[in-house]
């Protein structure tokens, strides 16, 4: 939707794959995806959660800070992974002279650096930790944030389902459209190959909501992610992990 024709909607673009490509074209790239959650994701999580233990978990700021850190220094590791899933992923609806034609992740990654350089693998560099960053605010240090905040307001245990599910759903309500437009423009220049500036404009060819251009398609990916990963995240801490009991945070 943001690549390829101002006029295609989230509908549209669902049955022009199916019609088109077979069902299958859904899941192009989920390779590269899994790759990328894989280091990408576990990274960003470890870290944020090691940075937590070395500061006061009950003072926010110093939360943003950590998950900023931990954000950036993710997003550097997990940016050739994603740049090969973002490019299999729209392969199919380019021209055929514009297609890149990755078999997979693996041949992605080596087709990147023999064709394009090594430096390619890091192509929007800056937008990708800043993307990053912002997703670690929202995914990590605002869910605990709400998680300590509905503990006290609602009288909820720290193992319970709803106080997760709860505390996913508004961190996924705030950082969903704050990282929409860094997600496009990257979109764009990862794709196209185009300079930061030729990106914005691509993007504002769209009109006004240009830089929420695909929110649809966006939420309806973010929530049900953002959910699963701190429910099944929380299980596995409670039944194999530990829970450090600590001076509840006041308010």
């Amino acid at each position: 939707m943001v690549t390829i024709r101002k006029e295609v909607g989230l509908v549209r673009c669902l049955r022009r794959a199916v019609r088109e490509n077979g069902f299958l074209s859904l899941y192009d790239g989920l390779g590269a995806q899994v790759l990328r959650q894989l280091t990408y994701t576990t990274v960003r999580f470890h870290l944020y959660e090691l940075g937590k233990m070395q500061v006061d978990e009950c003072s926010f700021l110093k939360k943003v800070g950590i998950a900023t850190m931990a954000g950036c220094l993710a997003g550097a590791v997990g940016i050739p992974t994603e740049l090969v899933n973002t490019r299999m992923q729209v392969d199919r609806a380019l021209p055929s002279h514009m297609r890149r034609n990755y078999r997979n992740v693996f041949h992605g990654l080596y087709r990147v650096a023999k064709d394009e350089g090594y430096k390619a693998l890091y192509s929007s560099f800056v937008l990708t930790c800043v993307r990053s960053a912002l997703t670690t605010i929202g995914q990590n240090a605002i869910y605990d944030q709400a998680k300590e905040n509905y503990m006290q307001y609602f009288k909820l245990k720290h193992d319970s389902t709803l106080l997760h599910l709860m505390s996913s759903v508004t961190a996924v309500s705030v950082f969903g459209p704050i990282i929409q437009p860094l997600e496009n423009i990257r979109t764009i220049k990862m794709v196209k190959n185009m300079s930061l500036k030729a990106s914005i404009f691509h993007l504002m060819s769209f009109g006004p909501l240009g830089p929420f251009r695909g929110m649809v398609p966006s939420m309806l990916r973010l929530v049900p992610n953002t959910v699963l990963t701190f429910l099944l995240y929380e299980k596995i801490r409670i039944h194999f992990g530990y829970y450090a009991a600590s001076k509840a945070c006041s308010q």
